[in-house]
């Protein structure tokens, strides 16, 4: 086997551990227009690389050529995937019928925003998927693997109906009037699905399910599923139009392996494998779609992308494949228009603006750059890159591949991309290429894109934010950035791009902790939710921090809010948080998993603070638990390193997890939370219980 892979290309062996993006080079001139800020780390002309406009096929036959040439590079006698298998996946459900009467509509002209809360989102007229969603009547929320339907008009929440998922976890929903779209992936036990589209699938293909469910009766109703080769990402809503994001790889691919050991052994089965890409077809590259009704019938299937809307670099891109799926709520049934662009590339961040969206992926070693410089190792230094590849979202019908660039370090989550002005900031960390949690030689960037005919173009960069930390939250707000980067303390930089060419780093903020997401409140105002911590980096606990951002060259925290051993989904999802203007209000999930002593009362359930004067206080606390949860602690005794005993006091909480709040909505005068055990009504003023809707 060693002997086998000495004497395999670099690039087959690169290829087994990463997934390819796509790059080609471009010449130094191209930034020749770049401003460099005193802040600002000029990349090396080697590494200035930035991918060019992409390609579409003309035909089928041009596609398969390329596919197969590729994938005759990556084979080996284990195939493609070095032999690990992943399980095919399979979709059904059971429809349960709901009992209650449909929700009042003499409620129907609520404005969002104003009457009701929306899922908290980062680009105002992008909605985001999420567990629960509201028009201001009805409450629809995904909760242990059924889809409720509730009734809010009265002075008690109703069950309207649900719907049983047993073989599909649901994951996020839209709601579009009537209609919900539900994305998730299946899980195995399945019949197949449909059965016309089993033998194309192999066993390590994931599909993804859309579930379009109607709610415009009394009973829930399914009406069409769309399943999709690949792993569902993400998606994005404007206007009724949503679009999703699907990572696929190739199907139905029996690979050889090698019979016994030895080198002749495994050269066999690479012969084999290699004969197998040879006479592999369309179905085998291309992800395959299946749309069937409400009985689970087939109404059509195919090939999700036509050729000539896949694109591709000129050089070995890999075999995996992003997909963009557009489609309309607005129609009347799903999958009438269903329409896809695909590029062969991988994808992990999805970012969209209103015009365009963006998904990112991070390559942590570029093997072309191997293959060029023959004193190159795998140990040779060489900066992570992200890959960003932008599609235009502006035509309801369809969305249309536009350019493709990248990025030196790696991108948090969504937050750290945002366009303005025609142009995509993105903040990354370089952490370097075995250091994905970072390191002393880390360091963080701002650099601006810009499209120039297809392919996006760094035209201003500022680096040195947080040596040796990563970020930990970004937020844009027009021409400004902030960004927080921690390792022991916690620094909120203010960074001035009203001019893109020359970003430039205005203030500096250092404090113990960090922000894990950041949320304006005014113009002037920015609230950081994450961790409060020791002075080593040890973490306390929540912490909410509010800034004030009036001076950009001077940010200063005003005021602070704690609870110790706490932690909050909103570090990790901001779609958790709850801000309503009208009241001022700020709505946490929070749980003490750490007690630190049995008087420090733990807690879980959601924390609403309220902005009064410049400082925040606590309107109350909200919990689904019917008891407070008991605390237990024990005496441990431990030996010092001088050889002394000492004794110390451990305690933990015993809580309930279904009790855990995983999000908040205002509707009116009310506020509802929702947990695995139901939904609470109570009153917005005063957060006292009103009552409950037991699940």
């Amino acid at each position: 086997m060693l002997d086998a892979i000495s004497e395999a290309p670099v690039r087959r062996l690169i290829a087994v551990l990463v997934s390819i993006g796509v790059l080609c080079a471009c010449s130094a001139d191209d930034r020749d227009d770049i401003t460099a800020s005193d802040r600002t780390v000029p990349l090396p002309p080697s590494q200035v690389q930035l991918t060019a406009a992409l390609a579409p096929f003309e035909s089928c036959e041009p596609f398969l050529r390329h596919i197969k040439a590729n994938a005759l590079e990556m084979v080996g006698p284990w195939g493609l995937d070095a032999g690990y298998r992943i399980e095919a996946l399979e979709s059904s459900e059971v429809l349960r019928d709901g009992t209650q009467a449909v929700a009042d509509s003499s409620q129907a002209g609520l404005t969002p925003g104003v009457d009701y809360s929306t899922t908290n989102v980062q680009e105002a007229g992008v909605d985001e998927p999420d567990i629960l969603k509201t028009d201001g009547r009805r409450i629809v929320a995904l909760v242990n693997e059924e889809l409720r339907v509730i009734d809010v008009t009265g002075d008690r929440p109703r069950l309207l109906g649900k719907l049983r998922f047993e073989t599909f976890w649901p994951q996020e929903m839209f709601l579009a009037g009537d209609r919900i779209l539900v994305f998730g992936q299946s899980h195995s036990g399945m019949k197949p699905v449909p059965r016309t589209l089993t033998p194309r699938h192999s066993w390590y293909s994931p599909i993804s399910t859309l579930v379009e469910v109607d709610i415009s009766s009394s009973t829930p109703r399914i009406r069409r599923r769309l399943h999709l080769d690949g792993g569902y990402l993400s998606s994005r809503m404007v206007d009724d139009v949503v679009r999703i994001v699907v990572q696929s790889q190739p199907t139905g691919l029996e690979w050889s392996y090698p019979s016994g050991s030895g080198l002749r052994a495994e050269r066999r089965a690479e012969e084999e494998n290699r004969r197998l890409i040879e006479q592999s077809t369309m179905d085998n590259w291309v992800p395959w779609f299946a749309l069937e009704n409400a009985r689970g019938s087939l109404i059509r299937e195919g090939t999700l992308t036509p050729c000539d809307r896949i694109y591709h670099p000129a050089s070995n891109s890999g075999l995996r494949m992003l997909n963009i799926i557009t489609v309309d709520l607005s129609e009347e049934t799903l999958g009438e228009k269903l329409d896809s662009t695909s590029v062969l590339a991988d994808g992990q961040t999805v970012y969209s603006s209103q015009e365009n969206l963006y998904v990112g992926t991070t390559e942590w070693f570029d093997w072309r750059e191997l293959e060029a410089n023959e004193d190159q190792t795998l140990d040779t230094p060489q900066p992570v890159m992200t890959r960003i590849h932008k599609f235009d979202i502006s035509d309801p019908n369809k969305t249309l591949y536009r350019a493709s660039g990248q990025v030196r370090g790696t991108v948090l989550n969504q937050y750290s991309m945002s366009e303005y002005d025609g142009d995509l900031r993105v903040a990354t960390t370089d952490h370097g290429r075995w250091s994905p949690g970072g390191g002393a030689n880390s360091e963080s960037y701002v650099t601006v894109l810009e499209d120039r005919n297809g392919a996006m173009i760094e035209i201003g960069r500022v680096g040195n934010l947080g040596k040796g930390e990563r970020i930990y939250a970004v937020r844009f707000l027009g021409d400004l950035a902030t960004v927080v980067t921690f390792r022991q303390t916690d620094p909120l930089y203010t960074i001035d791009l009203s001019d893109p060419r020359s970003p430039i780093v205005l203030g500096e903020l250092k404090i113990l902790g960090y922000s894990a997401y950041l949320h304006p409140v005014t113009e002037t105002l920015l609230l950081g939710i994450g961790q409060d911590a020791h002075d080593d980096g040890r973490t306390l606990g929540t912490q909410v921090s509010l800034f004030d951002i009036s001076d950009l060259t001077d940010p200063i925290r005003i005021d602070q809010w704690r609870l110790v051993g706490g932690h909050s989904e909103i570090e990790y999802n901001p779609r958790a948080f709850l801000h309503w203007p009208s009241e001022n209000l700020f709505v946490l999930p929070v749980t003490t998993h750490r007690v630190e002593t049995a008087e420090s009362g733990p807690f879980s359930g959601a924390v609403a603070l309220e902005l009064s004067n410049r400082s925040l206080t606590e309107r109350g606390r909200i919990t689904h638990l019917k008891t407070p949860p008991k605390v237990r602690c024990e005496q441990w005794v431990e030996e010092r390193e001088d050889g002394n005993e000492v004794s110390t006091q451990h305690c933990w909480a015993d809580i309930d997890w279904r009790a855990t709040i995983q999000r908040s909505v205002v509707i009116q005068n009310q506020i509802y939370t929702l947990s695995s055990l139901g939904l609470l009504t109570s009153n917005l003023q005063t957060l006292e219980p009103q009552a409950f809707l037991v699940f």
